[in-house]
């Protein structure tokens, strides 16, 4: 007994130590590349995504095939220095055939949102930073990232939506910033029968005019033409109002949203002074005495 101890002691302890301590300074080693890519990835993200939204998004996806790349290289140098790991992952290697069928089938989700999330780099559909809206599932908001998994949606309540790459694939995508990110958004108002309808559809396009949010999209034939700056149109004889519809373009989706809300108070405002009714749904009772 004392014999082998010595024998250990002596032969296999400082390569044992050796092992180890190589597999520590591997784990250390690998953790500190994932982290020092990470960060100049998204140091890099971040530019990019002031200048190319492409380029940004592109940059998110290699992020996470480069980390993965590391770890499985810190586990390949790790797995390759244990005899006992090694000698097993040269029998797994050998049944690598019947593993792969296996793990093929176990991963179908996993590995369709990986190629779905190639197809998304590829053909672009939408990018870091586009507005979108899942038709299938009414889903609104900024893409934030796209991952090899899923892609990663902040809605206008400052929550993220995790979608399957797979799902953002083969799903209809509406992107307000595909190609041209300019939005028109529709603003209808009902007044009241007895109003002047014509002052009633200036005094809006007055308003809408006024605001410097307000993009001038008609093309130069069309300003020859005399083509009003604003459209203002009735757009249905209601019940018990006159709806009006006006256009507002804006440079994106957030900015016409402020547009909206703003001409929508100021045109209240402006109706009261001018003696426009506003319409709104309203009884009238009408009773007969004896």
């Amino acid at each position: 007994m004392a014999a082998w101890l010595e024998n250990f002691m002596q032969n296999e302890l400082p390569g044992i130590a050796l092992t180890a301590l190589f597999i520590a300074v591997a784990v250390i080693v690998t953790l500190v590349c994932v982290r020092v890519v990470n960060r100049v990835l998204l140091r890099l993200i971040d530019r990019q995504k002031q200048v190319n939204s492409g380029s940004a998004t592109i940059l998110s996806f290699c992020r996470y095939l480069a980390i993965a790349a590391i770890y499985f290289a810190g586990f390949a140098v790790i797995v390759s220095n244990i005899p006992a790991l090694s000698a097993g992952m040269n029998k797994l290697m050998a049944a690598g055939g019947v593993l792969a069928v296996v793990g093929g089938l176990a991963s179908q989700e996993a590995l369709g949102s990986i190629v779905s999330g190639l197809m998304i780099l590829a053909f672009k559909p939408f990018v870091i930073g586009d507005v979108v809206r899942c038709v299938d599932n009414n889903i609104s908001g900024v893409v934030e990232e796209i991952t090899l998994r899923h892609t990663a949606i902040r809605t206008y309540e400052n929550k993220r939506v995790i979608v399957p790459n797979s799902v953002m694939n083969s799903s209809i995508i509406e992107n307000a910033d595909y190609t041209d990110s300019r939005v028109c958004s529709f603003l209808e108002i009902g007044v009241t029968y007895e109003s002047d309808i014509a002052r009633a559809k200036e005094l809006l396009a007055e308003e809408i005019a006024r605001q410097p949010d307000f993009l001038d999209v008609r093309t130069p034939e069309q300003i020859a033409e005399g083509a009003p700056l604003v459209q203002v149109v009735v757009l249905a004889l209601a019940e018990s109002s006159v709806t009006l519809r006006a256009s507002l373009w804006a440079k994106d989706n957030g900015t016409a949203f402020s547009l909206k809300c703003t001409v929508q108070e100021n045109i209240k405002k402006i109706y009261e002074q001018e003696g426009i009714g506003i319409a709104y749904p309203h009884l009238v009772v009408v009773s007969e005495k004896a």
